[in-house]
């Protein structure tokens, strides 16, 4: 079959076949079945991972305004009492939260305060693996907790959209023994099949998608591409409405719009990952971390606007950085590497609350680090259990008390 550019099917094949070789190709698509996922059920969950990357200062996130401690220990950084969104009488939010804190007033939001882990490692790559893998057993597994998690779904093997980062590469969180998730690209520019507004283009990929029907001629890989090239068309198709909408310009705010509209358009997702950095904020901090969190805010105020009403009881947003920062200001107008932070967990379905305890100012490490009240573990055992209706204790490795920041599983208005 000859495309109408001069190409037929069988050297298309022949020469994708010998630029991306079979070999690379042969472990993923040997077992990869479909480009799409089966549709989200009336109760199944969506979580969202809103990744805070270079280590949130969580004390300035989620301020201790009503504590003398913390202005003595940033005379220069510390969020003065009155600036702050009040969540308690002794408790605010940075003042770059305004939507997050009118979700708060709804009374959508679980603030957990004092998170962390046991000998926490202030590295940045050893405390996000720590994070990523969630493993709380023996050993340390080759996946991670979400990765874990989508194993255990229908067809986890040959499903693709189960899981999918906004990004260029898949996180450690997302990484299976069984299941694959995907990144999608942020524009229709970094992905081939979706730009179809030139009727040239148009006819490549109708062609393209041609090429799974007959045999290639070129033997088991040459139809294996072939049909994975069919199936990439077809998954442009479904996935293109989501894309070449107007977005927010800071960049989470496009992943976060990017994310709302690809679960309105029921691909059959059930995580998806998105990140925001650098917070590693060792100098001059008020100012660039004021911007960083307004950007973030903002991206969330977005995404629950953008997310059809038919999927808000069943989405959740969860944030979590690395680590937290030292609670003492350094010389330069920062902070440098700490330990416990903040996290937030949001949707319609979630009960609103302060959970864990405030590290205690007075009551630090050896190190003048925080001490955690909450081992994150804690948040992803009650995510699994409550949201995601998952044995806890298999993806984690052992048993961890939940906080019970849900109201109601997924899909119960």
């Amino acid at each position: 079959m000859d495309n109408g550019l001069g190409l037929s099917r069988r050297r298309f094949l022949g020469l994708g076949a010998a630029g991306v070789g079979s070999a690379a190709l042969s472990p993923y698509l040997s077992s990869l079945k479909a480009f799409a996922a089966p549709s989200v059920g009336a109760r199944d969950g969506i979580l969202v991972t809103l990744v805070f990357d270079g280590g949130n200062d969580g004390l300035n996130t989620l301020c201790p305004v009503g504590i003398g401690t913390y202005h003595d220990l940033r005379p220069n950084i510390g969020i003065a009492p009155g600036q702050g969104l009040p969540v308690s009488k002794y408790l605010a939010l940075h003042p770059s939260f305004r939507n997050v804190k009118a979700h708060w007033d709804a009374g959508h939001v679980a603030i957990v305060q004092g998170v962390g882990y046991p000998q926490p490692d202030l590295s940045h790559f050893e405390s996000m693996d720590t994070w990523m893998h969630g493993w709380g057993g023996a050993g340390t597994p080759s996946t991670g907790w979400l990765g874990r998690w989508l194993d255990g779904l229908p067809n986890a093997a040959s499903e693709s959209l189960y899981a999918v980062a906004v990004d260029d590469s898949v996180p450690m969180h997302l990484v299976g023994a069984h299941s694959h998730a995907s990144s999608l690209p942020l524009s229709v520019d970094g992905g081939f099949g979706m730009d179809r507004s030139d009727a040239s283009d148009r006819r490549l990929y109708s062609a393209t998608k041609n090429f799974g029907t007959d045999g290639s001629g070129l033997g088991h890989w040459g139809d294996l591409y072939g049909d994975a090239m069919s199936q990439l068309m077809d998954l442009t198709v479904r996935i293109g409405p989501a894309y070449g909408k107007p977005a927010p310009r800071a960049y989470i705010g496009q992943q976060l719009a990017l994310a709302a509209r690809l679960i309105n358009a029921n691909l059959g997702i059930r995580a998806l990952h998105v990140h925001v950095g650098s917070f590693d904020t060792h100098a001059d901090q008020p100012d660039y971390h004021a911007r960083l969190l307004a950007e973030v805010d903002s991206a969330i105020g977005s995404f629950f606007r953008y997310l059809e009403p038919t999927w808000k009881s069943r989405t959740a947003l969860m944030t979590f950085s690395e680590f937290g920062r030292r609670p003492e200001e350094n010389g330069d107008r920062g902070t440098d590497h700490g330990t416990a932070s903040v996290c937030f967990v949001m949707g319609t379905n979630v009960k609103g609350g302060l959970y864990g305890a405030y590290p205690p100012l007075r009551d630090l490490d050896d190190y003048g680090n925080l001490k955690a009240s909450v081992d994150f573990r804690q948040v992803y055992a009650t995510i699994l259990s409550s949201w995601l209706k998952a044995d806890h204790r298999q993806v984690l490795g052992r048993a961890y008390s939940g906080l019970g920041f849900f109201r109601s599983g997924p899909g119960t208005v």
